[in-house]
């Protein structure tokens, strides 16, 4: 099983990668049926978009493991509940100024926003979620009457110079049941302490009869720290932060503005 996280490690700066080499790297996965799973805290959606029209022949991980997909079947759902989702609202929106902080709440079938999210910021998020719609009041969960199990809840800090020092201090005011994991750009994604990349591959392995030593995995931030140490074929990509990199039992000789992920892939099938 073969298992890599996506922004700023399958996928170059662009959010592209190339497609060709790919093909030709997928196949011969095909015949040594070894099992390929993306594994990212983006939407589902925009992840299997990446990959049509063989999408269907993929596992699917995301919003930081508490969605799974084989293939287009739903596996898995690590929802929230409204009580949970609503505290977690209450405690970020008296604790940091709106000028300080986005808020996305990431659900299902869709991820939310507030309506005065913006034009720019909807549109940058809309890199990583390919279905995003706005809402009236995103602090008030309770009363916007979001119909879809939410299972995460992103809060990004843009390019303050204290992000640190807000992140953890949004880490101090969580529900004992929550955890918050760095997804990149400075966003935490929010959500079930349980629940991370690695839980979700757990159960893909158990599912297909995956050893520890027969998975490979791929990341560069410190939501992929646990599924690096899952199995000693972990690689940070080249261009990973540095802690990944001091983490990992294996480094990509390139980063993922030059094939980093599919190079190594090449050199190990």
């Amino acid at each position: 099983m073969i298992a890599t996280d996506m922004d700023q490690t399958f996928l170059d700066n662009q959010n592209q990668y190339n497609k060709q080499r790919f093909k030709e790297i997928f196949s011969e996965m095909n015949r040594q049926n070894i099992h390929f799973v993306v594994a990212s805290g983006s939407q589902h959606e925009r992840l299997q978009s990446l990959f049509k029209p063989i999408a269907e022949q993929m596992d699917f991980i995301s919003q930081n493991g508490s969605i799974i997909y084989s293939g287009n079947e739903l596996l898995d759902v690590q929802q929230l509940s409204s009580e949970l989702i609503q505290e977690t609202l209450d405690s970020i929106t008296s604790t940091f100024n709106p000028n300080e902080i986005l808020i996305n709440i990431c659900g299902l079938a869709s991820s939310y926003v507030d309506t005065a999210t913006s034009s720019e910021i909807f549109d940058f998020l809309s890199q990583f979620y390919k279905h995003l719609q706005t809402v009236d009041n995103i602090g008030s969960f309770t009363t916007n009457q979001i119909d879809d199990p939410i299972v995460k809840i992103a809060v990004g800090f843009g390019d303050a110079p204290d992000v640190n020092q807000k992140i953890n201090q949004l880490r101090g005011l969580l529900n004992p049941q929550l955890s918050s994991l760095s997804s990149g750009f400075n966003t935490e994604l929010v959500g079930l302490n349980h629940v991370d990349k690695s839980s979700a591959l757990k159960r893909l392995m158990q599912k297909y009869d995956v050893q520890p030593d027969e998975l490979v995995t791929f990341g560069d931030n410190e939501n992929d720290l646990q599924m690096l140490k899952m199995t000693p074929n972990g690689y940070a990509i080249q261009n990973a932060f540095p802690v990944v990199k001091e983490s990992a039992n294996h480094i990509t000789t390139y980063d993922n503005d030059h094939d980093g992920v599919l190079d190594t892939l090449e050199k190990l099938l």
